[in-house]
Parts: C-alpha cells; sequence; structure tokens
C-alpha cells in the first residue's frame, strides 16, 4: 500500500501475495490489539479485586505487548523508518544498503551459482549428446522439428523477402564489389589453381577428350566439311581443285587430333611447357599490368551497373520464395518432411555413436570452460548495476512481498512467546517471593 492507502502498480501485477502479506499483517495487530485489551482489563481486574491470577494475566499481556512490538519494529526497520521517524538509529536497512545488498547477491550468485567447476559438473551430468540423440531419435520428437520449421520459416521468409533488406544488401554488396581488384583475384585464384602444375590434371583429362572427339571419323568429316571452303578459297588460286582441298582439309583436321593425343600422353611436352610458360606470365600481368586491371575493373563495372542483373536475380529470388510459401502452406509439405527425416536421421545416427556424442559433449564442455572465466564478472557486474538502478521503493515494496509475509510470523510469535516468557518472570518472581517469606 501507498502511504495515502492505494495500492501500488507493483503490489497491483501481484494481488496474491499483496493480500497474504495484508492479511498477515492484520492478524499480527489483532494479536497485539488482544494483548492491550487483556492488559488493560486485567491490570483494571486486578487494582478491584486483587488476586494472583490476575497479576499473572497482566504479566503475560505486558510481556506479549512489548514482544509484539519489538518484533513489529524489528520486521518494519528492515523496509522503512517505523512511524516514519528517521532519527532512530539502524532503521530502513534495505533502503540505506541497497548497493551492499546488490554487490552481496552478486558476489553470492557468481560464487556459489557460476562458479566454474560447479557450472563444468553440471555440464557433464546433463549429457547434450545423449539428450539430443534421445530426443531427435523419437518420432514424435522429429515432427515436432519439423513443424518448428514450417512454423518458423514464414517469418523468416517475410524478412528474407522484405524490399528494406533486399536494397540494403543489393547496395552493400555494390559497395563491396567495388573495392575488389578484379585483376589481382583473378591472378592469385590462378596462382592457386596452377601451384605445382596442379592444372595439368585437367588439362590432361581434356585434352584427352579433345583427342577421342577429333578421332571420331564423323567428328573428323564434320570439321573438314568446314573448314574445306575456307582452304580451297586460297587453293584455287594456285588452280587446284576441291577435291584436293577437301583431303588437304581432313589431314589437317587429323594431323591436329594426333597433336592433340600427343600433349594429352606427354605431360613434358613442347606445347605443354609453353603453355605452362603463359600461364605463369599471364598470372604475373594480372598482378602488374595496369592495362588489364582497367580492363578488370571496366568489366566488374559493367556487371555492377547493369540494371537486368538485380531484376533478374530478384526473379530467381521471387520465385524460390513463392515455392517455398507454398509448399509451407501445404498438408503434405516437402520442407517439413524434410526437416522431420533429417532430425530422425540424425538422432539415429548419433544413437549409434557414442564416440560423437562424447565429441558434442567435450565440444561443448572446452566451448563453456572459458567463458564461465570471462563472463562471470560481466554478470556480477550487471547485477550490481540493474539493483542500483532500480527504483528504492519499488525494489523495497517487491522484497517485502516476497518475503513480508513470512516475516509476519516473527511477530506472531515475539507476541505468543512474550507471553509465556511474561507468564515464566511472574512464576519466577512468586517463587523467589514465597522462598523469601518462608525464610
Amino acid at each position: 500500500m501507498a502511504p495515502d492507502g492505494t495500492q501500488t502498480a507493483s503490489a497491483s501485477r501481484t494481488p496474491g501475495r499483496a493480500a497474504a502479506l495484508a492479511r498477515r499483517k492484520q492478524i499480527a495487530l489483532a494479536m497485539l490489539a488482544v494483548a492491550a485489551l487483556v492488559f488493560l482489563v486485567g491490570t483494571w481486574l486486578e487494582m478491584r479485586h486483587p488476586h494472583w491470577g490476575f497479576e499473572l494475566l497482566v504479566a503475560m499481556a505486558e510481556a506479549a505487548m512489548i514482544g509484539g512490538l519489538a518484533d513489529w519494529f524489528a520486521v518494519v526497520a528492515l523496509f522503512r523508518h517505523p512511524l516514519g521517524q528517521r532519527w532512530i538509529p539502524h532503521t530502513a536497512i534495505i533502503p540505506a544498503k541497497k548497493e551492499a545488498l546488490g554487490a552481496a547477491l552478486a558476489d553470492f550468485i557468481c560464487e556459489h551459482f557460476l562458479e566454474k567447476e560447479e557450472v563444468l559438473r553440471k555440464v557433464r551430468e546433463f549429457d547434450p549428446g545423449g539428450r539430443v540423440a534421445a530426443a531427435l531419435s523419437r518420432p514424435e520428437n522429429a515432427e515436432k522439428v519439423g513443424g518448428f520449421v514450417v512454423n518458423l520459416a514464414p517469418h523468416l521468409l517475410e524478412l528474407l523477402d522484405s524490399e528494406r533488406l533486399h536494397r540494403l544488401l543489393h547496395n552493400l554488396a555494390r559497395d563491396a564489389l567495388r573495392q575488389v581488384d578484379v585483376s589481382a583475384l583473378a591472378g592469385q585464384v590462378l596462382e592457386t589453381l596452377t601451384h605445382e602444375r596442379r592444372h595439368q590434371a585437367l588439362l590432361d583429362s581434356v585434352l584427352r577428350d579433345l583427342g577421342s572427339v577429333l578421332a571420331d571419323p564423323a567428328t573428323r568429316d564434320m570439321v573438314a566439311d568446314r573448314i574445306t571452303p575456307q582452304l580451297w578459297s586460297v587453293l584455287r588460286l594456285a588452280r587446284l581443285d576441291e577435291p584436293l582441298a577437301r583431303r588437304l582439309a581432313a589431314q589437317v583436321v587429323s594431323g591436329v587430333g594426333e597433336l592433340v593425343l600427343d600433349m594429352g600422353e606427354d605431360p613434358q611436352h613442347e606445347l605443354r611447357l609453353r603453355f605452362d610458360d603463359y600461364v605463369q606470365d599471364f598470372v604475373e600481368r594480372l598482378r602488374t599490368d595496369p592495362s588489364l586491371r582497367l580492363k578488370g575493373e571496366q568489366l566488374r563495372d559493367r556487371v555492377i551497373d547493369d540494371p537486368a542483373l538485380p531484376g533478374y536475380i530478384r526473379g530467381v529470388w521471387g520465385d524460390l520464395m513463392s515455392w517455398l510459401r507454398a509448399d509451407l502452406e501445404h498438408p503434405g509439405s516437402v520442407t517439413r518432411r524434410k526437416a522431420s527425416d533429417a532430425a530422425l536421421a540424425v538422432g539415429a545416427r548419433l544413437a549409434a555413436d557414442r564416440e560423437l556424442q562424447a565429441w558434442i559433449n567435450q565440444w561443448l564442455f572446452d566451448a563453456v570452460e572459458p567463458m564461465v572465466e570471462r563472463y562471470r564478472g560481466s554478470i556480477r557486474g550487471f547485477i550490481v548495476e540493474r539493483i542500483s538502478r532500480w527504483d528504492t521503493s519499488e525494489l523495497v515494496e517487491q522484497l517485502e512481498l516476497s518475503v513480508g509475509s513470512d516475516l509476519q510470523y516473527i511477530r506472531y510469535n515475539g507476541t505468543a512467546i512474550g507471553a509465556l516468557i511474561g507468564g515464566l518472570l511472574y512464576g519466577m518472581v512468586q517463587a523467589i517471593g514465597w522462598l523469601a517469606t518462608a525464610a
């Protein structure tokens, strides 16, 4: 309750705890009121009709009031100044010690809950590899994975198909591509591909296939037919007939085919070595020749600035998104089935491979171990900073709502035990008086 008797926002969010606290406060107050009433009535009766029974009742009621009031003071002093009296020392302990309490709470959590060995022990006990295997190997869980993918996919597709995202990625890609040195990049790629003559294996395959094609009679005839007219256009100047030009064309094709086969069979063929020299020279030119660099930049810019390219990419992407949306809405979704099958296959594989489970556990263990030490200090700082920023009145109210109901039992006990102690002390005083009289 606020000072004006209205319920605060925090209390309104926890009506059950607020009601329980108010009810127990009323019980403690009622016990104190009963003790005061018994004290007044007992005192009046004792004065009118002196009797040891009334004296005992008054002594018990007096002690009950003292105990109840003392414990009321102690409980209230935790959260605020009793009766608003700020001059009383060591009251409103929680508001006054908020920063120290935050640091103590942070230290307690970090030392007892985030202690490295304790965290690592729980990771070992958890056995994540085995738990994942057991979960995914059940068909119903695999179906849940498929359902999760289907439920999540529309939100992901909405993000991926966003016009704003496309525009952002397009601009980022253009800016990044304009920084690329195409000539130098091509040189690096070619150098990697040709290092230690790696390209020769590919060249062997190409030359053998090309030689086989040229060795085929039908291919030879086709090629000869294509070059015969050009060859005869030269030979007829020497008054040679066309059949001779055709025979010469066939010989040329045959010779080229044999040359290609020889190159494919001989890694040290003169032309192959010359090809290696040409490649190395071209790689060096890509690195150093300004004209090649300029041509690479011009080609890059033409591709980047081509207005048809973004439209083509967007069209392909749109078709893919449309297909995915249609599939996700279909009862027999391929995406759902594939995700479920994949989850089931992973679960079965994991369940059958204890070494793989152990590897997953060790990987997680190795990942968690340095993180505990790295972030424990940050977590402590976060707790301290969060408590320091917390509004003091709200913090006090939340703590009172959390533990205040239990603290009212202190008031109950103080009143009841005070009455018992008062009765005991009265009995002791009477016993001492009786012994003194008897002596």
